[in-house]
């Protein structure tokens, strides 16, 4: 009998050359890369959902710089990994990476770090994640990872996503997430800050993530929960703010500042 092959993982501890192998344009203003390891025949590294990796830049100026960005592909998919970037003005980098890079352009980077992850034996099985605009990304990931197995070993049973952005022209990832609300035991609640019109038959809500929302759609029962948060401080600031005066301990609310 033929033995079976497994692929092999591993981790990657030092700089690595990353080969762009494919981009998708989610909007406008937002690209996702994906990236293989060639000189390791594009064998996947470990890493947990929700982790980010540093990108090392020698000549955009005149010094080396680094920017890191959250992978929002996830440790279940084998073919590659993925980074979501939405251009800005500042930092320049988004901008040279949504502009500039193509199929076969070679990024140097190392990683993958970061303990903005789900933990099964230290947080609750319903993960609440309340994210503003790119810092929709960690939860992509975490969504992609767990929304085939929930209420399996290592998984949460539940999860509930409350994303803000500010007109549906900015939707990130936006597929994934119409894909995974049609899951069992999984929400994704959307709302658009700075768009005046909602179009008939969309899911989508006017106005911004808040105290008043979270408190709706968790029917004002925050025990048993684990709660992360990604995006502006302002954003983060009131989240914390807000599950700490309903009783949420600190050991149960996770934060990742993108700015």
């Amino acid at each position: 009998m033929e033995e079976k092959k497994t692929q092999i993982k591993r981790v990657k501890r030092g700089w690595m050359n990353l080969k762009v192998t494919r981009i998708f344009s989610d909007n406008a203003s937002t690209k996702t890369l994906y990236l293989e390891d060639p000189e390791e025949g594009g064998v996947q590294f470990d890493y947990n959902a929700g982790q980010y990796i540093t990108f090392r830049f020698d000549s955009l100026v005149e010094k080396p710089i680094v920017r890191s960005y959250t992978l929002s592909s996830s440790p279940c998919e084998k073919d590659a990994i993925a980074v979501t970037v939405r251009e800005v003005e500042d930092p320049f980098v988004s901008r040279s990476l949504c502009r500039d890079y193509k199929v076969g352009d070679i990024l140097r980077a190392r990683g993958p770090i970061g303990k903005f992850c789900y933990e099964k034996d230290k947080d609750h099985n319903h993960l609440v994640m309340i994210a503003g605009g790119s810092g929709v990304t960690p939860f992509v990931s975490i969504l992609r990872e767990y929304a085939l197995c929930l209420g399996q070993q290592g998984a949460p049973e539940k999860m509930t996503l409350f994303v803000t952005f500010r007109n549906d022209k900015e939707l990130m990832c936006w597929k994934t997430l119409e894909n995974v609300c049609t899951k069992k035991n999984i929400e994704v609640i959307t709302t658009l800050s700075r768009q005046e019109i909602i179009p008939e038959g969309t899911m989508f809500i006017r106005g911004r993530v808040n105290e008043f929302l979270m408190d709706k759609v968790l029917e004002g029962s925050y025990e048993n929960k684990t709660f992360m948060t990604c995006g502006p401080t302002a954003l983060m600031n009131m989240v914390v703010k807000h599950l700490t005066s309903n009783g949420v301990e600190e050991k149960h609310i996770k934060k990742e500042s993108f700015e």
